[in-house]
């Protein structure tokens, strides 16, 4: 790794981030993978984006099947946010709460929910931006996941 990209990953380690599991289904098998570049982009029409590293297998299923959902996590649920970050485990969903919403994994204890019907994917580095419009959005409660010096981190309101 050259030096500029290791000033750079430091530099971001010190942006916090919120921590969100995007899934979809391929051929009613659940899939999905944990982000953390993630953030709102639009109102109107209520669009938000995410970034997937382009080694990951995610970026082909996410096209097929044209659709996503974003589980939004809750504080608490960094052992989640691990289980959907490693590869070496074959059925992410295995022994997890989940169920189907309009054809998309919803995880159980999420902090929000969207459901994202139109997507568009731009080229960015070793990632690849998805670009997507909300089709329903839903809030549970109010402490998070979020993602900082490379920890996970419970935002909490006062």
């Amino acid at each position: 790794m050259h030096e500029l990209e290791v000033s750079f990953r430091e530099a971001m380690a010190r942006v916090p981030s919120p921590v969100t599991v995007v899934t979809t289904m391929l051929d009613g098998v659940p899939t999905g993978t944990t982000v953390s570049a993630f953030a709102s982009l639009s109102v109107t029409p209520p669009m938000v984006f995410f970034a997937l590293d382009n080694r990951s297998g995610m970026i082909e299923r996410i096209r097929e099947t044209g659709r996503v959902g974003i589980n939004i996590l809750a504080a608490g649920q960094g052992e989640v946010a691990l289980r959907f970050a490693r590869r070496d485990i074959p059925d992410r969903f295995a022994d997890l709460a989940w169920q189907d919403d309009h054809g998309l994994p919803r995880l159980e204890g999420s902090v929000s929910w969207l459901r994202c019907e139109q997507l568009e994917f731009v080229a960015g580095g070793d990632h690849t931006v998805v670009l997507a419009t909300v089709a329903a959005a839903e809030a549970h409660s109010d402490s998070s996941l979020g993602y900082h010096l490379r920890q996970f981190r419970d935002v909490i309101p006062y």
